[in-house]
């Protein structure tokens, strides 16, 4: 009885333990130049495009969208302070909030549009942060302090992503566990007769 309870204990951790790890985003480093989109590369320029495929040789990044910060009196900046560009999706799924010392919160929801986030650049001075999302999440939320990185006010934030994680149907997920689970009952039942 005792060996039985051990053995689905045992199991049931081993599953457990082989769920991925969810870190958000990691630092890839802080670069000179800018992170802004234009017509080529994917709708990155040259100073983004060679970063990321310096950190992973992704080519199939593209170019998401972006929140500028703005000057409330200037035409197109919203009473929030913020002006959004459209790029593959649009800018409207992703909400930003920020205090004045440049730390703030960003939540995406990209459900539907096809792509996951990938890499986000943080636009300050003359440089930019960019970091890596590995999941490629549809929804998510991170986090940021601009001065943790650049010496400068937020110039822009811009978003980056590929295409959407395929997901595994609820159905399989559940017959393979079934199966797995009868799989450890009838190795245990052999070993006792």
């Amino acid at each position: 009885m005792i060996k039985k309870f051990v053995s689905i204990a045992a199991a049931a951790m081993f599953a457990l333990a082989a769920a991925p790890a969810h870190a958000g985003l990691v630092y890839i480093g802080t670069y000179p130049g800018n992170d802004n989109a234009s017509g080529n590369n994917n709708g990155m320029n040259n100073d983004i495009h060679d970063e990321i495929l310096a950190y992973n040789g992704d080519t199939s990044v593209d170019y998401l969208a972006k929140i500028n910060l703005c000057e409330i009196d200037e035409d197109e900046c919203q009473a929030n302070g913020q002006f959004p560009e459209n790029g593959a999706v649009s800018a409207s799924l992703f909400s930003l909030a920020m205090d004045d010392d440049f730390e703030g919160t960003v939540n995406f929801d990209l459900t539907g549009t096809g792509f996951g986030l990938e890499y986000v650049a943080l636009k300050a001075g003359n440089e930019f942060a960019l970091f890596y999302w590995d999941m490629n999440p549809l929804v998510g939320m991170f986090s940021f302090d601009v001065g943790t990185y650049i010496d400068a006010g937020l110039s822009h934030i811009s978003f980056y992503g590929g295409d959407a994680p395929s997901e595994v149907p609820l159905p399989a997920a559940a017959w393979l566990m079934i199966a797995g689970l009868g799989g450890l009952g009838f190795a245990g039942r052999r070993k006792a007769a």
